[in-house]
């Protein structure tokens, strides 16, 4: 029945219709399998590149890919921005991406839109990091600080830019900085890391708080304003008292005041807290000072009342110690006595050298009184002193002179001669009625009493205010001598030009 409609007109006209929609039917089935199958290639192609590392080839391919009639956009705009993503060429990843998404609105480009920015970001990030990171190994810190400003920037909840751009404040010791940039990110991220930081800043900030009074302090004690110096030095070291330093500098300034038990015991306290180098070499020093010091008062309190006492014997004995002689005798002259301590403050004793000391009374750096001055002769093995009145630091007034000196006599053989010479004296010449005791290995073998003017003694008989001629070329007799106040018939002389006083002041 079919085969016969076919044979009418209208049957043919409606089987040639039918032939060209089969012909046409299979032209399209046969051109879209010979396109999928063109695209399939490319895409798996593609994927082959990515996979393989290959992303410049991979680009092109999906590129060629997506150029295919009736390919899957959506599929291959993924793969192409996962290349571009490989190159780290996130721009144009969002590029693909966008351009895909306004076309088709598919939910998976909309999620790879998000996936890729997330990914730049953090590439960013990293970047400004790691080249943050390269300025501060190379102690470039102000860049470094630029640089992570702008990591801080692309994200800024966290934490290693607020902690690096911190840690490059403090090497530069810019530590309020660094606080201020710890304080922020911490009210931001809510770091452990940033808060054991902070710690480490604010210590850092009690240091250089620290160290500022130490250098006001010593700033004081250069002007030599001791009293704040201390004051600043003790405030120090409430601050912060495990640190040496205004440990040190309080017990310098107890050394430059010559408060050697202060220092001592300051020092000695200290270093059962605080392990250190400096303060115990300090401690040895100043102890090996005090020592001295000590040693040094003990010798001269020693001589001053061997001094008051006219101890002969004693006052010889501390001159030749050699402690005396090479240590405290070497920077003079030394007042000791003279306001210090309970002394009156013009009662005391000077020493001028290691052989020259005077004790008794001065006024206003004046020997005027009573006093003594005492003088040890090594090289003949004796002494000399003036023991009497003083004026406008010459002996003047009532006196004595003592001279004992070891000689030897006819017989090779030493012996000790002594001469004391008592009366008055004017400007340190013997002036007026004078006697003269001799002395023999402590015994004394005669006495001499005569007159003096100005130095020159006077010949018996002749009046007091008549000099001797200058032209006188014998020896003269100047008195009697005389043995336990008995006459021994003898005379004493003297060459012309005789002047007696005090040696040492002549």
């Amino acid at each position: 029945m079919l085969r016969g409609a076919f044979r009418t007109k209208e049957g043919k006209i409606i089987a040639a219709i039918l032939g060209l929609i089969v012909i046409i039917i299979g032209v399209f089935i046969s051109f879209n399998y010979s396109g999928n199958k063109q695209f399939v290639e490319q895409a798996v192609m593609a994927e082959n590149y990515l996979k393989a590392g290959s992303y410049e080839q991979a680009i092109d391919a999906y590129k060629k890919a997506l150029s295919i009639k009736d390919s899957d956009q959506q599929l291959l705009s993924i793969g192409l921005s996962d290349a571009y993503v490989a190159m780290n060429d996130y721009d144009s990843a969002l590029e693909v991406l966008r351009s895909c998404y306004q076309k088709t609105s598919g939910i998976k480009i909309k999620e790879k839109i998000e996936e890729v920015t997330t990914a730049k970001t953090d590439y960013e990030y990293l970047q400004s990091i790691s080249r943050a990171d390269v300025y501060f190994t190379n102690k470039e810190y102000d860049k470094a600080i630029t640089e992570y400003e702008k990591a801080k920037l692309i994200k800024s909840k966290e934490v290693t830019s607020y902690k690096r751009i911190a840690e490059a404040y403090i090497e530069i010791g810019e530590y309020n900085l660094a606080r201020d940039e710890i304080v922020e990110g911490q009210a931001l991220t809510q770091s452990k890391d940033l808060i054991e930081l902070l710690t480490k800043v604010d210590s850092y900030l009690l240091k250089e708080q620290y160290d500022t009074m130490v250098e006001q302090a010593a700033e004081y004690i250069y002007q030599e304003n001791y009293k704040d110096g201390i004051a600043k030095y003790e405030e120090a070291i409430l601050l912060l008292p495990e640190e040496a330093m205004a440990y040190k500098g309080l017990a310098e300034t107890y050394l430059t005041q010559k408060k050697y038990s202060k220092a001592v015991f300051l020092l000695q306290d200290t270093i059962k807290h605080i392990k250190n180098d400096d303060l115990e070499n300090l401690l040895e020093e100043v102890t090996s000072i005090k020592e001295a010091e000590d040693q040094r008062k003990n010798i001269l309190s020693e001589l001053f009342h061997a001094l008051e006492d006219r101890d002969v014997e004693k006052i010889i004995a501390v001159l030749s110690l050699e402690v005396f002689q090479e240590k405290i005798a070497v920077n003079t002259p030394i007042y000791y006595g003279l306001g210090e301590g309970d002394f009156p403050k013009d009662y005391g004793m000077v020493i001028y050298d290691s052989e020259n000391v005077y004790f008794g009374d001065i006024r206003q750096g004046i020997k005027k009184g009573t006093g003594i001055y005492f003088t040890i002769n090594s090289k003949e093995q004796g002494y000399y002193y003036y023991d009497g009145k003083w004026n406008n630091d010459i002996p003047n007034g009532v006196g004595k002179t003592v001279e004992e000196l070891v000689q030897i006599n006819e017989d090779n053989e030493e012996f000790v001669s002594k001469t004391v010479t008592e009366g008055i004296y004017y400007n340190a010449f013997e002036n007026d009625t004078m006697n003269k005791y001799f002395y023999v290995n402590g015994e004394e073998t005669g006495r001499l009493v005569y007159s003096a003017k100005n130095g020159v003694p006077i010949p018996m008989n002749t009046q007091s205010n008549q000099p001797v001629p200058s032209t006188t070329s014998e020896a003269y007799i100047i008195g009697p001598l005389f043995l336990e106040d008995q006459p021994t018939g003898e005379y004493y002389s003297v060459e012309p030009k005789t002047i007696w006083g005090v040696k040492t002041f002549m």
